[in-house]
């Protein structure tokens, strides 16, 4: 998949897909973020513009995040979950012996997995996808707790 750079506008434009195709709302948007719903409100109407975000991370970051919920939505699931698991790998250090213990699976499972997603049957990807995204979910901590 190719990703595109997009400007304000163009990430407009993907925000209003988020919000049409996935009903995301701008409440939900809000609390993700951070960002004031009002602003996000006058951003969808023309009146702000990425730039206009006092904090530069949150820019960074809201600006990912609609990639991510709009074509990041488009990788395929297997990949997805690789890259979930290189997260767990590269970012929080854990090994994939580690993962296939809380996953209930061999280790040779996700190494398996790893080189071809189609090496593993559905219920051991599904144990797999289940735990990796907990342990994510467990690791990824706010900045603030950090």
């Amino acid at each position: 998949m190719k990703i595109a750079k997009y400007d304000s506008e163009g990430i407009r434009k993907k925000l209003l897909d988020v919000i049409d195709k996935y009903k995301i709302t701008l409440n939900t948007l809000s609390k993700v973020t951070g960002i004031d719903i009002n602003w996000l409100s006058d951003y969808i109407d023309g009146k702000r513009q990425i730039d206009n975000l006092s904090d530069n991370l949150k820019s960074f970051f809201f600006t990912d995040l609609i990639f991510l919920l709009s074509d990041g939505m488009e990788i395929d699931k297997d990949e997805r979950i690789k890259g979930v698991i290189d997260v767990l790998v590269q970012i929080f250090d854990l090994k994939y012996e580690t993962i296939s213990l809380y996953a209930g699976l061999e280790k040779q499972d996700i190494e398996n997995f790893m080189n071809d997603t189609n090496s593993i049957n559905y219920e051991k990807k599904y144990k797999l996808a289940a735990a990796c995204m907990m342990l994510h979910y467990i690791f990824k901590q706010p900045i603030i707790y950090k």
